[in-house]
């Protein structure tokens, strides 16, 4: 019951709204392969996200050391207008299938908020 007040107040916040820190964990962890595949590029997929563009996010991300992750959330927010929610019920979906990164941002939420809360 915790966790599922926890989750309902992430599901509705914008991509662009979430925390550095929340931001950087999704990119230290999609942004390694995974069993094979890269977490973000399965993310895009799960969204729909055009082929070429996926494309040119690998082909920037190996020349140089931005993120693809990061950009693919900047697509998903601007593009597209996802939610947390969205993404986090992709990540526990059978196709990304990545339960521990969505765990892990509903438990850094808990934490952002808790600190928020005892200041």
């Amino acid at each position: 019951m915790k966790n599922h007040l926890i989750y309902s107040n992430i599901t509705g916040l914008p991509l662009g709204d979430l925390s550095p820190t929340l931001e950087n964990g999704l990119i230290k962890r999609l942004d390694v392969r995974h069993k094979g595949e890269y977490g973000w590029k399965k993310l895009g997929n799960a969204f729909d996200v055009d082929k070429d563009d996926l494309k040119y996010l690998e082909t920037a991300y190996q020349r140089s050391v931005e993120s693809p992750t990061k950009d693919l959330l900047d697509i998903l927010d601007k593009s597209q207008c996802r939610t947390v929610g969205e993404v986090l019920n992709e990540l526990k979906g059978s196709y990304v299938n990545r339960p521990d990164v969505a765990q892990f941002i509903c438990q850094k939420w808990q934490e952002t908020k808790y600190d928020k809360n005892t200041k």
